[in-house]
Parts: C-alpha cells; structure tokens; sequence
C-alpha cells in the first residue's frame, strides 16, 4: 500500500520541488493533477463541496513546517487565478486581498487567519514520507457520527480545513463579504515562528478571525503563552559491550498521545516516563544490564506516544527483562488503562543499535533519574476560569544515539500567566542543575487575554445562534494560537478563534467530524454577512 502510494505520488508529480515550481506558474485549476484520486472519491458527495475539495488538494501536498513552499505556492496561484492581490512577508507569511462581494466592499476588512504547516507524525508500522507523500484520506464511524481521519498518520486538518474554509469563502458567489484579508501563516507548529516573525504592515484590519480551534459550538477568547527548553546532559561516559551479551531494545507504545495543551489535563500516559521507569527497573533487577540509547518523542507540542532503549543484557537474564517488561505493562494499564487502551511495553529482538558501545551503569542511571524527576503534566488549574488548565509541562522528547555521549531533552511548558511559566521553568532548571546538566530557556510566545466585551466575540455568538439555535460556548484554551502573537504585533486587533470538531490532534488519531463542517462554514458566512455592513452603517 505505502509503495503503491508512493508510485502514485510521483505519477501525479507530488515531490515537493515539483510542486514549489509547478505551482508557481500553472492555474489554480490544475490543482486536480494534484489531488489524489483517493482523497477525491472520500470526500466525494460532502459539503460544502468546495471546502472539501480544497482540503483534499491541500492534503495532497506535502507541508510539514519550514516547508511549505508548495502550499504557498498553490495559495499564489489560487489568487492568480481569480485576480487577487498578495503579498508575503520576510519570513514567508502570506496575504490574500479580496474586494468584498454583493453589497459588502464598502465595510471595513475582517481578517481571516488559518496556518498552512501541519504536524507530521505516524504510527510506527506505517510507513510514510512527510516531504513527498500525500496523506492518504479515509472515512470511520463511531456513536457521535462519521468522521474523516488519514492512514496511519496525521490527518492535517489542523489547520487545513480552516485554510481550506476561507478559500472556500473567496468561491462563494452567493455571499455578502467585507474585504477580506486572508493571513496563512507559516511554522505554526514548531514554534509559531511565522507568526513572530509576521509583518503587520500586511494587513489593515482591525478584526481578525482564527480558524485554527476544534470544538465546534465553542468560541475561544484566549489562550496559553509558552516556550520551550532544551536540556544537555553532557559527558555521558560508554564502555564496550562484555561478551556474550544479547542486544535487545525495550520499546514502549500504543499510547494515544496527542496534543500537549489540549490533551494534558486527562492523564494520558507519556511513553518516556513509561520506558525509563520501566529501563530503571531492568537496570536495577539484572547486574550488568546495559542501555545504549534513548529515543522518544520530536514534537514540543505532542504527548509522546513512542519510545525505544536499546539495551545489552546477559544471555541468561534476557527472559527476566521480558518479565519486567510485562510487569510494566500491566501496572501501567493498571494505572492508564481505562483510557490507553493498547498500551505495550515488550522487549523486542531487533537491534537498535548494532556495534555500539553502552552508556557506563553510572551514566544510565543519571539519564533515567534526571527523565522521571521532570514535572509532567498539569501544574496549576486556573482560578479565573472553570476547568482551564493555567500551567503545565509536557516532557516532550529525550534522546541519545548509539555514537552520542550527550542526551538531549526537549521540554514544553505552557501558562495563562507568563509569571507562573516563568516560575515553572524555575523548577525545571533546578532539576537540571541537581543532574548536573545544562538548560537553556528558549523565548516565550505570549497568551492572549479574554475580552468579554469584544465586538467580534458578540457577531460570533448571534452567527452560532442563527446557524445551530444554541447559544455558544464562549471559553479559553490552553494551547498556543497565533492571535496572542498576532495581537502583540498589532495592537488593539479583535479576535476570536472557532472550528470544526477535531480530536486527536497531533497524533495519528486526528480526525474531524464531518457533521460539523457545515455549520461550521455557515458560521463563519454568517459572522462576515454581518461584518459586511459599510462602514457606520
């Protein structure tokens, strides 16, 4: 299947180089060649058809952050087509300008902000190539309905189908539309360095509306601040491997992952803190027993759902480890069970990590002490408002290779209050300092702070009413969206952010509820039909 699709990919010219020059200079329609004819036929039928479409071609192109050429380049040419003006800053962010439509020119220009990059992440029995290969749609059911998901990987709807809303929007003959200002960001999920680096002399709107949350019937005013912190712990000493030991590698998974903001506060389990546990354990029960590397984990903002320690062991004790590692699996789904259902923690035959010299027992032991002293998860739930998480960390990522005596760990940590982040990374830096490692604090991204007042958190309300006659649910989130940036580049900007139902995100989970697309397109038609009213009107 992964060949096949492969063999597809190139046939309809979808590497990245090809994309970046094709799509340069051919017209938007030729977006077909593009578009897989599996993707086509699964969203087939769904509507509003041209969203739909729209996501199936931009799932079609390969766009894992700090490439997404391609995809800008498809945006280019979608406004060539129909004679729109863009522009791109520095760092790459991109600006399609729309005149308005049916009545609507003369009002002042809302801007419609989504982010072109995706998270690229899979199972490990999946074999898939970020940087050349379409995802791949399919369909399931469940009680709540149908839903769109990928195989094996990542869906991408985060935020494909929010850029793929407002191309959608620019198509819609039938609307009445202020000037639109459609901001498609770069690098969102890495770091959010398109928005750092965003321009506001790009846009001249002072309402701005994010398509990038996934709870549909909800309306988000705020969100989390947070940065990231790599941690060394350097000279980390190797030895030969004694003779007659047997190479096997520990490897944890089946773990659900997903989204380090969204997900951290329901006990999902972390994969790292799972293999080191259960690493220390072996290395405590069986004299001798070595480990050689560490890998798990890639993404400050994902649970960890994966990880691998390549260990030696004596032949004779080879049977114990297997019973350790059962032991651990079974506590851990004592311990997670009713919510990770597929939890796995075997030893497995292959070597992960052949001709290597092992970690010294003392240099182990560091490694794995110093991983399960770091805080993971929820550190404080918020006071001002009801079931908001105010500060977490997420262990994100520890990793050492075979020919490294330098482990390197990668942590996130979020807050509503930048004081309290901040103080967070305190605790985590003392940590390290008692490990006797370095830490290096990366630059922090701000939260956004509720306006209950806002002009725009009141359009939205009226359009949810009108679309789904229930009032929406008007919350904050503890996730890192682009407005907090984007307010702090352009001061006084009225925001909200809103969206389709997404679960899983982050992980190849992902998936959206296709009955909430619709609605959710109807929405956001309805706010701009109301927006579009001239100005003093």
């Amino acid at each position: 299947m992964a060949a096949a699709a492969r063999t597809l990919a190139l046939t309809l010219t979808l590497s990245l180089a090809t994309l970046s020059s094709a799509f340069s200079t051919m017209p938007v329609a030729a977006a077909d060649r593009v578009m897989t004819p599996g993707n086509r036929a699964v969203v087939d039928g769904l509507a509003p058809a041209p969203l739909w479409l729209n996501f199936a071609a931009i799932a079609s192109i390969p766009r894992p952050s700090r490439k997404e050429e391609a995809v800008q380049n498809f945006m280019k040419a979608f406004a060539d087509e129909r004679g729109l003006e863009w522009k791109q800053d520095d760092v790459g962010n991109l600006v399609l300008k729309f005149p308005g439509r049916n009545g609507g020119e003369d009002a002042a220009p809302v801007v419609l902000q989504g982010h072109v990059d995706m998270v690229c992440e899979k199972n490990a029995d999946t074999e898939f190539d970020f940087d050349t290969d379409p995802i791949r749609f399919t369909r399931v059911s469940d009680a709540q309905g149908e839903w769109l998901t990928a195989e094996g990987t990542t869906l991408g709807a985060d935020n494909g189908v929010g850029c793929a809303t407002i191309l959608a929007l620019l198509q819609d003959e039938t609307a009445t539309l202020p000037p639109l200002e459609c901001l498609f960001t770069i690098d969102e999920e890495t770091g959010l360095t398109g928005a750092m680096g965003f321009d506001p002399s790009l846009i001249s709107g002072s309402t701005l509306i994010n398509l990038d949350t996934e709870e549909f019937g909800s309306v988000y005013v705020g969100c989390a601040g947070g940065g990231d912190s790599n941690v060394f712990l350097e000279g980390l000493e190797r030895e030969a491997v004694p003779e007659g030991y047997e190479a096997r590698t520990l490897r944890v998974g089946g773990l659900l992952g997903g989204h380090s903001g969204i997900n951290i506060h329901e006990g999902r389990g972390n994969a790292l803190l799972l293999a080191a546990g259960t690493a220390q354990k072996i290395l405590q029960a069986i004299p001798g027993a070595r480990m050689a590397t560490f890998l798990g984990g890639d993404k400050h903002n994902a649970l960890c759902r994966e990880a691998d320690v390549a260990m030696f062991l004596p032949a004779d004790a080879v049977a114990e480890a297997e019973v350790i590692a059962t032991a651990a699996e079974a506590a851990a789904t004592a311990e997670f069970g009713l919510l990770e259902k597929t939890i796995s923690v075997t030893i497995a035959t292959e070597n992960t990590a052949p001709d290597a010299q092992a970690l010294t027992d003392a240099a182990a032991r560091k490694l794995l002490s110093t991983v399960l002293a770091l805080p993971h998860g929820v550190v404080k739930m918020s006071a001002a408002m009801a079931d908001l998480v105010e500060t977490s960390n997420n262990l994100a990522s520890v990793r050492i290779e075979a020919d490294e005596d330098t482990a390197k760990i990668l942590l996130n940590t979020r807050s509503s209050v930048p004081e309290a982040l901040e103080a967070a990374r305190d605790r985590l830096e003392a940590v390290i300092n008692l490990a006797g490692g370095r830490f290096e604090r990366g630059v922090a991204y701000p939260g956004w702070n509720p306006n209950m007042q806002s002009p725009v958190l009141g359009v939205a309300k009226r359009a949810c009413v009108q679309v789904t006659k229930k009032e929406a649910e008007v919350v904050a989130i503890h996730a890192g969206l682009e407005c907090g940036l984007l307010g702090d580049k352009k001061p006084g900007l009225d925001m909200v952010s809103l969206g389709p139902t997404v679960t899983g995100a982050h992980s190849p989970d992902e998936q959206i509820l296709i009955s909430t697309v619709q609605p959710f397109y109807e929405m956001v038609r309805a706010m701009l039909e109301e927006l579009a009213a001239p100005v003093g009107a």
